[in-house]
Order: structure tokens, then C-alpha cells, then sequence
């Protein structure tokens, strides 16, 4: 079953420019990959410094595969430098399926 994937990142005063053309470098990547289906990426309209990468997967082991992809944790790691905060990852399943 498909999920939704929601990563929020807030990034240090003047480093969003920076952060967006790493996201679309990795976004070029990740297009690529066994169960990518779409992204987005969501910037604060109040917060632009705030940006959310929704992301939508096939099923949640290869979204997990690609999560603990060596390539995926390098980017992260560029990324680190410009983040205020750890990054916060959501995983959702569509509303039809079951909470239980």
C-alpha cells in the first residue's frame, strides 16, 4: 500500500536557498528509485526558513530502503550544517486503510 512521506526541516537564517538546491540535486536522484511515485517541496509561508518534502512511495519498504540508502544519509549529511533543528520524517498511510 502507498505512503506519504512528510520531512520537515528548519533551516538557520539565510541558508533556505542553499537547502532548496540540495533538495532538487536529491530530488533528481531519488525520481529514479524502485517505489518513488511523486514530491513536493512545501515552504513556510510564514516561516520561510520551514520546508516540507512530501513525498509519496508505492509501499513503506522501499521508502525504508531508500531512507537507509548510503546515498540518502550522505545528502543528509550536507544538509546537517544548514538545519537549526534535526529534521522530523512522518510516515502516513492513506486515510482509507484501517488506524488500528
Amino acid at each position: 500500500m502507498a505512503v506519504k512521506v512528510l520531512i520537515t526541516r528548519e533551516f538557520k537564517a539565510g541558508k533556505a536557498n542553499e537547502a532548496l538546491r540540495l533538495l532538487m540535486e536529491l530530488r533528481s536522484k531519488v525520481t529514479l528509485r524502485p517505489g518513488y511515485i511523486s514530491g513536493q517541496t512545501l515552504i513556510g509561508a510564514d516561516t520561510p526558513n520551514r520546508l516540507v518534502v512530501v513525498s509519496t512511495w508505492s509501499d513503506r519498504k522501499k521508502w525504508e530502503k531508500w531512507y537507509a540508502d548510503p546515498e540518502r544519509k550522505e545528502f543528509s549529511k550536507k544538509m546537517e550544517d544548514l538545519l537549526q533543528a534535526a529534521e522530523n520524517v512522518e510516515v502516513f498511510y492513506p486515510g482509507e486503510r484501517s488506524a488500528d
